[in-house]
């Protein structure tokens, strides 16, 4: 592997939002797991600037607003190109059944079995316990969150705005 993992800083929000864009697109769209006009609804310009202000909030920049929650946020390079990231946060939710949540873990499609995505999980949580949501029919993310000894723990929720189940794993 040869991706550079580092902490992310403000001026990632571009590269971050067109990872996130493709990958919504590989993993959701062209499957038929989400329909595309839910997905395309967040547009570039609503993702560059929601990571522009989680990244300006986890780099201290400004305190967390209200409607915001504070992040760790990681970035994975391969020539000077985000190809991937990954996002963690204290549980905000009341029955969170870790202190810490991978609230999500991206990587170009191109860049998948090629190590980025394990690199990125061990920089944002490394052996720590944690949880996650899981879109339920995904089970190229269920087989790598099992093999980093993530397992179902039974719950479950509908996500509204994008018509879906989601499944919680827990380490």
């Amino acid at each position: 592997m040869d991706a550079v993992i580092r902490r992310a800083q403000v001026a990632d929000a571009p590269g971050i939002a067109r990872v996130h864009w493709d990958s919504h697109q590989t993993t959701y769209v062209l499957p038929g797991r989400v329909a595309r006009d839910r997905v395309e609804a967040w547009t570039m310009r609503i993702r560059i600037s929601s990571w522009t202000a989680n990244l300006a909030i986890a780099n201290d920049v400004y305190p967390v607003p209200e409607g915001f929650h504070r992040m760790e946020i990681w970035v994975a390079e391969v020539g000077g190109a985000i190809v991937g990231w990954a996002n963690t946060s204290l549980g905000h939710e009341t029955d969170a059944p870790r202190e810490l949540q991978l609230e999500g873990i991206y990587v170009l499609e191109e860049h998948h079995g090629t190590g980025v995505g394990q690199a990125l999980l061990d920089a944002a949580i490394g052996d720590r316990p944690a949880y996650l949501w899981a879109l339920d029919d995904n089970p190229r993310a269920h087989a790598f969150y099992r093999r980093n000894g993530f397992a179902l723990d039974g719950a479950d929720q509908f996500d509204d705005l994008w018509q879906v189940t989601e499944v919680r794993f827990v380490r």
